[in-house]
């Protein structure tokens, strides 16, 4: 009857250890955090930016950065984006309201942030260093993409609108 009892026991146990062994030795992919999409995530503070990509044309001159951005402060948060623009330092400033919801920036009917004279082509990176509000600054690796996928497509650097003055005729005297 102990006999039994054992070889139950160690079957039973020998069944247990086999379905679940693998959880045993192998890390759990679930618990690794990792960014999705084709972009990079940064947190500051309250502020969190996700999936942050550039988009450029081939030549890669200007890129527009694409992101999304939630702001959990309750106020608006100012973010200095700083980067290299032909071998100087150059700073983008973008206030970012208050929202528990994502805000996008970049994609279609959103306002554009545009990082002028980046000089790198598409398949490269740039190194943007981020400030936002009292946080810590932090630099991010940003791929640099063009639009050859079709979600990217219309979606490069929109030029800035130059406004061009017509005069205004004067009156005449009429006799």
């Amino acid at each position: 009857m102990k006999i039994r009892a054992i070889l139950v026991l160690v079957v039973a146990l020998a069944v247990t250890t086999g379905t679940a062994g693998c959880n045993l030795i192998q890390p759990q992919a679930t618990t690794k955090n990792y960014d999705a999409s084709d972009g990079v995530g940064v947190n500051l503070g309250a502020l969190d930016l996700r999936n942050m990509i550039l988009l450029t044309d081939n030549e890669g001159e200007s890129a527009n950065l694409v992101l999304g951005a939630v702001n959990t402060s309750g106020s608006a948060i100012t973010v200095n984006i700083s980067y290299t623009s032909g071998g100087s330092l150059a700073t983008v400033t973008v206030t970012i309201p208050s929202s528990e919801q994502v805000i996008g920036y970049g994609a279609a009917g959103q306002p554009q942030i545009v990082l002028d004279n980046i000089d790198v082509p598409a398949g490269g990176t740039l190194s943007l260093t981020l400030q936002a509000g009292e946080s810590d600054t932090k630099i991010a690796i940003v791929p640099v993409l063009n639009t050859g996928l079709p979600e990217y497509q219309g979606l490069t650097p929109s030029p800035v609108p130059t406004v061009t003055l017509t005069p205004t005729p004067s009156p005449t005297a009429t006799p």
